[in-house]
């Protein structure tokens, strides 16, 4: 839910069938939000005419106004006179090299139209929307709620900035498992550092190069950290990137309800990353990654997901890691959206049998479903978009089908190779992406075996 080696990128990057072998896999991937929002800012105005990586829009939070010290569009237009004169397409660049994907926010506010924008649309790879049911989840609620108090104008151009990216940037090119800046939060450090050792045993594939740390929101308000991360973005010089980075300091800290950095919105998410084989040697040295933002746990907590969510997600993510071992994502003749939801259930599968399993974190497979089955509100029908993660019952159906093949198991010891539980994957998945598919642990007895 959360989002290797050969990587074929989809239309999203607007590429083709490029290999690459970077990816972030998020936990329905990274936080990029452009709120291209029904009267939030007016382009003609404002001169803000880039809508950014997204071009949705919501009343959500349109109508927020919250109260500004400082004039931001002034600081925005100052900003934008340092940039080179296609900064946006460097912006995109730079998240599509990095193989950044949509954000549980991004995701959450594309939601709320998906249904009517989807509605009729079908193809050879894509299903048919009409058939399935996405409504309102408690994610958007919560959505709704971090942001309710907002400048949506203000969050725009931040957005339109790639500063809402920033974190993720940070952690992905700067963060170590022992820096200062990127230590998991005191109440989680125990719970997923256990959690994270238990799972790169289970598998078969090497994992033990894995680091796993933190991201915070803060660091946007750090000017160093902010003025390298602006430098990878748009290749400006360092006396640049410093008053591009205090400027949009200016502009975070000119709205209160971004916290200075603290506001989940900026790390609403966590990921995994590998950069192995990619010929950019700034990527390629990077060590393979897991990332937990302070923001996607502040939601868990919201969510009442608190005991069973964080646990949960790591073992997505670290599903990812397999993955990327096993070369799983390039095993597949599907494509675009249809291989980006393949992907991601098999993930959903894969962290439920590891939670369940007695070799992994033996908890009790209704209550983890029972959990998921909140969690998973975040599937959406976004059915012609790449990162397309399935819908909520989909998810919950390949979940059912993870813990099934636990219960069902004639050695409930033993763990199946990696391979040949995604070869087992494979072969259910027609199943699991039909729109009254199953959600019970009982239903998928026969196809667990």
């Amino acid at each position: 839910m959360w989002p290797g080696r050969s990587i074929r990128r989809g239309p999203f990057q607007g590429e083709g069938n490029i290999l690459k072998n970077t990816r972030v896999y998020a936990f329905t991937a990274l936080t990029a939000l452009t709120v291209s929002l029904s009267g939030a800012i007016a382009p003609s105005a404002h001169g803000a005419t880039d809508d950014g990586p997204v071009t949705k829009s919501s009343d959500a939070f349109a109508g927020s106004r919250a109260a500004k010290t400082v004039d931001t569009k002034k600081i925005y237009d100052r900003i934008v006179q340092k940039l080179p004169a296609d900064w946006q397409s460097r912006r995109d660049a730079a998240r599509a090299k990095l193989k950044i994907d949509e954000s549980p926010v991004e995701r959450a506010l594309r939601s709320k139209l998906a249904k009517a924008a989807a509605a009729g649309k079908a193809s050879a790879n894509v299903i048919d929307p009409t058939q399935y049911d996405c409504g309102p989840t408690k994610l958007d609620a919560y959505v709704d709620s971090i942001l309710a108090n907002v400048d949506a104008g203000n969050l725009q151009l931040l957005s339109m900035l790639g500063a809402l990216d920033a974190p993720t940037y940070d952690a992905i090119l700067f963060g170590t498992s022992n820096g200062a800046g990127y230590q998991l939060l005191p109440a989680y450090q125990d719970s997923l550092t256990s959690t994270f050792g238990t799972a790169q045993r289970f598998w078969d594939v090497r994992l033990n190069d894995v680091q796993l740390m933190a991201m915070h929101g803060e660091m946007v308000v750090d000017e160093n950290r902010l003025a390298s991360t602006v430098q990878y973005m748009y290749g400006v010089g360092a006396a640049d990137a410093t008053d591009i980075a205090r400027d949009i300091i200016t502009m975070v800290k000119s709205d209160n309800a971004l916290r200075n950095g603290k506001n989940p919105i900026f790390t609403l998410n966590a990921f995994a990353f590998t950069g192995k084989g990619d010929p950019d040697p700034v990527i390629r040295k990077q060590k393979d990654k897991m990332v937990f933002g302070d923001g996607i746990l502040a939601a868990l907590k919201a969510l009442g997901l608190n005991q069973v969510g964080p646990k949960a997600v790591l073992g997505h993510e670290m599903a990812h890691h397999v993955q990327y071992e096993d070369g799983l994502f390039d095993n597949t003749d599907l494509t675009g959206p249809e291989a980006t939801r393949r992907t991601e259930l098999m993930a959903d599968s894969f962290s439920t049998y590891f939670v369940t399993h007695k070799k992994g974190l033996a908890m009790n497979p209704k209550q983890v479903l029972q959990t998921e089955e909140s969690f998973y509100d975040v599937g959406d029908c976004s059915f012609d978009n790449a990162g397309h993660h399935g819908t909520p019952n989909q998810r919950k159906a390949a979940s059912a089908w993870g813990a099934a093949v636990v219960a069902y198991s004639d050695n409930p010891y033993r763990v199946l190779p990696s391979m040949r539980l995604a070869t087992k994957f494979d072969k259910v998945l027609p199943e699991l992406v039909k729109p009254d598919a199953p959600t019970s642990i009982e239903a998928y007895r026969a196809a667990a075996k």
